[in-house]
C-alpha cells in the first residue's frame, strides 16, 4: 500500500498498453466482454493512480503547488502577479529561517518581465511590499500560511524550495482569481485538503456530463486516461487547488454539443478559455467547419451551420460576462500585468524541458542527452519559427478542411491540435488531450477512432516508459512525445479530410437542433 509514484508509473505502463490493446481489439469483442475489460481497466488504472493506499486521495497534498495557487489567490490583493516570492522568502526569514538551503538566487518579475536576482533583492522586495500592501494582521496571517505549508506538510526540501523560488510565479488569469481568492478564504490552511477535493468533484462532474452525452463507456475511457496520463502526474488530482477547473468545463461544453445545446457549449469553452486562456482554441474546429461549410458550396448551395453560430454567441456572451466580472471585481491593472506576464513566460528564453509543442519536434534529433533544453535549443526554436508556424498553418487548413463534414462535437474535440501546433505549453497541460479521447473512445467500431485511441494510450505507455528507465531525461520524453503528436496530427487530418470526400455524395452532415 501506498507505492512511491515511481513505481506506479512503472505500472503504468503496462496498464496503458493493456488500454491500447482493448482499443484495437474493441470492435472484434463482443459488446459484454469489451465493457467488462474496461471496468477492470478502469479500476486497476485508478487503484495505481491512487499509489494502492489511502494517502493520496484522501491525506498528501502538493505543498508547491498550494504556495503559488491556494497562496497567492488568498492573498491576491497584497502579491499580485509579481511579489509571491519575496514575500515567502521574507516570511520564511522572520519565522527563523532560512528553512531550508534556498540557494543565492531567485527569480524575479516585474514590468520588465522575468530575471534571477539575489536573494538580498527578494528580501528587500519583501519588505517594501510587507509596508506598503499589508496590514500589521494580514502580514501575521499569510506568514502562518505559508510558514505551515512550507513546514508543516510534506513535500518540501532543499531542491524543492530553491527550484520553487526560480520558477515563474503565480499565473492565474484575472478570471481564475476572482473565483478561487473567495474560495481560499473559506478554509483555514489547517483544512487545505478539502479545498483540493474540489478539483474530483469538477472531473466527477465532468466525466458524468461524458457519461450523459456519449454513454458510460466513454466516460470511464475518459477516466481511465487520467489515471494513466503522464501529464496527470503532477499536479496530482486532489492533491492541488482547482488546477483542473478548465477540464471540466472542456469536458461539459463538449458533452453539451452533443446533446444539441450549443450556446450552453459555448458559455462553458468560455469558462474553460477564462480560466487558462488556451482552451479558446478548441473554438477552432466548429469555427473551421462553419467557415469552409460557407466557402464550399454543396450542389450549388452553400451549408450555414446556425448551430455554430449560436455557439460562437454562448462563447463570447461568457467571455464577456466572466471577464468583465473580473475586471469589476480586481480592477483593470492586473488583467494587463497578467497578459504581459504571459508574453514573457511563453517566450523563448523563458522555454523549459517541460514544455510541448511543435516546437520542441522540430529541434529534436532523437538522443538522450541533453537532459534539459539548453540556450541552443532555445535559439533554435526561435529561428524555426517561420517553418514551424508554416508546417502548422497547413495542418490547421488540411484538418479544418476534413472537419467540414464533421459532428460539431467531433470538431470541437480536435481543439488540442492547434494548442499542439502552436504553443509551448508545460506538459500537465497536455491532459486536455482528454476530449480526443472521449471522442475515439465513443465510436470504436470506426478504423480511425480505434487507431486514434491506441496511438494516444500508447504515447502515455511511452511517457511512463522513458520517465522510468530515462528518469529526468525531460528532452528524449517530450522530444518523443512532440514526434507522436506531430503524427497524429498529420495522420488524423488526412483520415478526416477522406471522410469528408467518401460522405460528400450524402450532402452535409445533419446536426441536433438547439434546444
Amino acid at each position: 500500500m501506498d507505492i512511491s509514484r515511481g513505481v506506479s508509473e512503472g505500472y503504468k505502463i503496462w496498464i496503458a498498453l493493456g488500454g491500447v490493446s482493448l482499443a484495437l481489439a474493441w470492435r472484434f469483442l463482443p459488446a459484454r466482454a469489451a465493457r467488462g475489460l474496461l471496468v477492470v481497466l478502469t479500476v486497476i488504472a485508478g487503484l495505481n493512480y491512487a499509489r494502492w493506499g489511502p494517502k493520496v486521495p484522501f491525506e498528501q497534498v502538493d505543498t508547491y503547488d498550494l504556495l503559488h495557487y491556494y497562496v497567492n489567490a488568498r492573498y491576491f490583493d497584497e502579491l499580485g502577479y509579481y511579489d509571491l516570492y519575496p514575500c515567502l522568502i521574507l516570511a520564511d526569514h522572520e519565522a527563523n529561517g532560512p528553512y531550508y538551503d534556498e540557494g543565492s538566487k531567485y527569480m524575479a518579475q516585474d514590468d520588465a518581465g522575468h530575471a534571477m536576482r539575489p536573494i538580498e533583492h527578494g528580501l528587500a522586495r519583501g519588505q517594501v511590499v510587507k509596508a506598503e500592501k499589508f496590514t500589521p494582521e494580514s502580514w501575521v496571517q499569510f506568514r502562518k500560511d505559508a510558514t505551515y505549508i512550507q513546514r508543516n506538510i510534506k513535500g518540501l526540501n532543499d531542491e524543492l524550495w530553491r527550484q520553487l523560488l526560480q520558477d515563474h510565479g503565480f499565473n492565474g488569469t484575472t478570471v481564475w482569481t476572482m473565483i478561487a481568492r473567495p474560495i481560499a478564504s473559506l478554509a483555514p490552511v489547517e483544512s487545505v485538503k478539502w479545498l483540493c477535493q474540489i478539483d474530483i468533484v469538477l472531473l466527477t462532474g465532468g466525466l458524468a456530463a461524458i457519461g450523459w452525452a456519449y454513454g458510460w463507456p466513454a466516460a470511464a475511457w475518459g477516466a481511465f486516461f487520467l489515471f494513466v496520463s503522464y501529464s496527470g502526474r503532477w499536479p496530482t488530482y486532489s492533491w492541488a487547488f482547482l488546477r483542473y477547473d478548465y477540464i471540466a468545463a472542456l469536458l461539459g461544453g463538449m458533452a453539451l454539443l452533443k446533446r444539441g445545446y450549443p450556446f450552453w457549449a459555448g458559455v462553458m469553452t468560455a469558462w474553460s478559455a477564462t480560466l487558462r486562456l488556451f482552451p479558446a482554441m478548441w473554438m477552432y474546429g466548429p469555427g473551421a467547419k462553419g467557415l469552409f461549410g460557407l466557402l464550399h458550396p454543396k450542389r450549388g448551395e452553400r451549408v450555414f451551420h446556425r448551430q455554430l453560430l449560436v455557439m460562437l454567441g454562448g462563447f463570447l456572451v461568457g467571455v464577456a460576462v466572466l471577464q468583465g466580472a473580473a475586471i469589476a471585481t480586481l480592477g483593470m491593472e492586473p488583467v494587463r500585468t497578467h497578459f504581459e506576464n504571459m508574453e514573457d513566460h511563453n517566450s523563448s528564453e523563458q522555454l523549459s524541458s517541460r514544455r510541448i509543442g511543435l516546437a520542441l519536434a522540430i529541434p529534436f534529433e532523437g538522443d538522450l542527452l541533453p537532459k534539459a533544453i539548453t540556450k541552443a535549443m532555445k535559439k533554435e526554436v526561435e529561428d524555426q519559427k517561420p517553418l514551424r508556424f508554416g508546417i502548422a498553418a497547413v495542418v490547421l487548413l488540411v484538418l479544418g478542411w476534413g472537419l467540414r463534414r464533421a459532428r460539431d462535437d467531433e470538431a470541437y474535440a480536435f481543439g488540442f491540435l492547434p494548442f499542439f501546433l502552436l504553443t509551448t505549453a508545460s506538459y500537465y497541460y497536455y491532459v486536455a488531450r482528454i476530449t480526443l479521447i472521449v471522442l475515439h473512445a465513443s465510436d470504436l467500431r470506426k478504423p480511425k477512432h480505434a487507431f486514434g485511441l491506441g496511438w494516444l494510450l500508447g504515447l502515455e505507455a511511452f511517457c511512463n516508459w522513458s520517465e522510468t528507465v530515462h528518469a529526468e531525461h525531460r528532452v528524449f520524453l517530450v522530444g518523443y512525445l512532440a514526434w507522436g503528436l506531430a503524427a497524429y496530427s498529420v495522420v488524423m487530418a488526412l483520415w478526416y479530410v477522406w471522410d469528408a470526400r467518401a460522405a460528400g455524395a450524402q450532402g452535409p452532415v445533419v446536426e441536433a437542433s438547439a434546444a
